[in-house]
């Protein structure tokens, strides 16, 4: 082992990561630019017309504002609900307890989407658990409409990728030296001022980092807009995979796809870089 190179012991996962990852991209990034004949399905030459219609388009332009505005407001719900609960496993001194909410926390990620989407709809359904509560207390003279809705899908969202924020901030609370906690609670400092000068900014990689995962996720989500959603809350990837099912427009479904893409990852480094250097400034301050 000492006498192999880096690059050789690397060059397995190199070219397994470009066969399975980097080729299929080359090949959707290439059909974006190519005319396809929909009886054939034989490509042309090369064009620029599906860019331009998707980026012209109010449909497309809608659909893709639309899962961005989702990805974010998981993003920040999953953050505060998640922070409490990541703050709570991370002070829980018991190895069992943990390991028991660890487990929790598992579950949406171990099952499958497509079963916690369909569970989701007996909950939120007309005659679902939450509004068979709300009528129970009076609280509502009709059934709330959480399905084919916007608040539905990003309550699912968040129930299935909040796990990622959660065990993120968890595990940035674990590094923080307890000698800094208790040196700030000997000079006086309340259980307030310890969290909000030393605690939160300390733990604001796990935030930023758990935020960017479950960004991507939401925006690429398929499975829950479809079901909880029942394809009218539109989406890009609803529309990647109607362009690739339904109109056999594989063309489009690459340009939208690449789109996808492109525009996740241009706002999750942005953010990312932005964050980084505003948490500087915000860490020098507290």
């Amino acid at each position: 082992m000492k006498s192999r190179s880096p690059a050789a012991l690397v060059l397995p996962a190199t070219l397994w990561l470009a066969a399975s990852w980097a080729w299929p991209l080359l090949l959707v990034f290439s059909m974006s630019f190519r005319t396809m004949d929909q009886i054939t399905f034989e490509l042309g030459g090369f064009t620029l017309k599906h860019f331009q219609t998707v980026l012209t388009d109010e449909f497309y332009l809608d659909s893709l504002l639309r899962s961005i505005r989702i990805a974010t407001l998981v993003t920040l719900l999953s953050a505060f609900f998640g922070y409490p609960v990541a703050l709570h496993i991370a002070q829980t001194q018991s190895q069992r307890a943990r390991a028991a909410y660890t487990l929790v926390l598992l579950i949406p990620i171990m099952i499958s989407l497509v079963v916690t989407a369909f569970a989701w709809i007996l909950i939120l359904g007309p005659s679902g658990f939450i509004n068979r509560s709300l009528d129970f207390l009076g609280l509502v003279k009709e059934p709330l409409q959480f399905l084919n809705s916007e608040a539905g899908v990003i309550a699912v969202l968040v129930y299935s990728f909040g796990p990622y924020m959660i065990i993120n901030i968890c595990t940035a609370i674990d590094k923080i030296d307890p000698a800094v906690v208790r040196a700030a609670q000997l000079h006086g400092a309340s259980s307030w001022q310890v969290f909000r000068r030393i605690v939160l900014p300390l733990s604001f990689p796990g935030i930023l980092s758990g935020g960017l995962i479950v960004f991507s996720l939401s925006a690429a989500a398929f499975v829950t807009p479809y079901v909880i959603g029942g394809n009218r809350v539109k989406v890009i990837p609803l529309q990647i995979y109607n362009a690739a099912v339904t109109t056999f427009d594989w063309p489009m479904a690459a340009t939208l796809s690449i789109l996808l893409l492109v525009i996740s990852i241009a706002l999750t480094t942005f953010v990312g870089r932005y964050t980084e250097r505003r948490f500087a400034a915000w860490l020098r301050g507290a």
